[in-house]
């Protein structure tokens, strides 16, 4: 039986269905409109009548994992792809159904096998995603409810409570400002039961994250033989990686983490601009923080930095070792090697 290629287009209450056979031709196609879980199995369905000697390709968007999981449980080859290196937009005229199409044709051509296959984790894997992504999100809504909070306070040149104000005595001293007219008054409460709320989340999360170590052996690993890492960022920088054997070699899980120049090569000219920032933008913030910590509390780095900051700005060089950290890392995960900050500087 001849192998089916089966491209997805599929959206929140549309799924657009092309089917091409070993020769490229187009042997079906179907517009499914759904608006429950029970309405879009239909999609499943019709793509098993090719079964098994079918192979599906979909957009990596986060409203389809409901559709690859039901067709890996269908025992169905699914390939998921990444939508910016498809470029469907510079093709023209962008439609559902030249979206499929070209989805097809492209897994029929072997591209999206070779540009274009992105990582899929499993549910495990997003909803540790999940976990710590929400929690950062949290933590910056905290700090611009806090900004907004100082902001009234020193309108009116009224002190605020000393260190951070997400704390139970800050809040508690919060309660008691006076502010000069009711709607002040009103939108300062507001402002501060927005933080007890924020808070409030944050510290269950936190509680979460500091039961990580005990249930998975390599956060425990991270956060206890690495300088400058705790709980949390060691569940995190393993979290964004998934499995770090996918990854070929340095500059791909540099590439990853959008850690590398952009290149414009003509002829024998070539031109590296700055970083590309074209890859996992929550692995690349919390390898900045890693390194930012490293250059303030480690003598070593921070020497090392100073050296390299005498040619450079001092953010190319916070990148230039969050690289290198992120290197060593993927070596100590693939190799079994032990972290060795020394080596990652390059002065073994």
């Amino acid at each position: 039986m001849s192998t089916a290629y089966i491209g997805i287009d599929l959206h929140r209450t549309v799924i657009q269905i092309c089917v091409l056979d070993e020769r490229g031709e187009r042997i079906a196609e179907e517009r499914i409109r759904y608006e429950s879980l029970e309405e879009g199995l239909r999609a499943v369905a019709v793509v098993q009548r090719f079964a098994p000697d079918c192979r599906i390709a979909v957009e990596a968007l986060g409203l389809n994992r409901w559709f690859v999981n039901a067709c890996l449980e269908a025992g169905l080859d699914v390939l998921v792809c990444d939508a910016r290196k498809l470029d469907l937009k510079k093709l023209g005229k962008k439609t559902d159904r030249r979206d499929a199409r070209e989805i097809a044709r492209r897994l029929w051509l072997g591209d999206l096998d070779r540009i274009a296959r992105t990582y899929y984790p499993s549910d495990e894997e997003y909803g540790r995603r999940k976990l710590l992504r929400v929690r950062h999100r949290l933590v910056q809504m905290r700090q611009q409810t806090i900004n907004q909070l100082r902001g009234m306070l020193n309108a009116y040149q009224i002190p605020a409570p000393r260190g951070v104000l997400y704390t139970r005595p800050s809040r508690k001293r919060l309660a008691s400002v006076r502010l000069p007219v009711p709607e002040l008054q009103q939108a300062f409460a507001a402002l501060l039961a927005v933080l007890e709320g924020l808070q409030g989340q944050i510290d269950a999360l936190n509680r979460r994250v500091r039961r990580l170590p005990r249930e998975e052996a390599r956060v425990a690993v991270l956060a206890t033989t690495i300088p400058g890492i705790g709980p949390q960022s060691a569940a995190t920088l393993l979290a964004e990686l998934g499995d770090p054997k996918r990854f070929p070699g340095p500059r791909a899980v540099a590439a990853y983490a959008g850690l590398v120049p952009r290149v414009s090569q003509s002829a024998d000219k070539a031109h590296h601009g700055r970083m590309t920032k074209q890859g996992n933008p929550e692995l690349r913030w919390i390898l900045s923080q890693w390194a930012v910590r490293l250059m303030k509390d480690d003598p070593f780095v921070r020497a090392w930095a100073l050296r390299l900051r005498r040619r450079v700005h001092k953010n190319k060089a916070r990148m230039a070792l969050a690289r290198r950290l992120l290197v060593g890392l993927w070596v100590m995960l693939t190799r079994g090697e032990a972290f060795d900050l020394r080596r990652c500087l390059g002065q073994v």
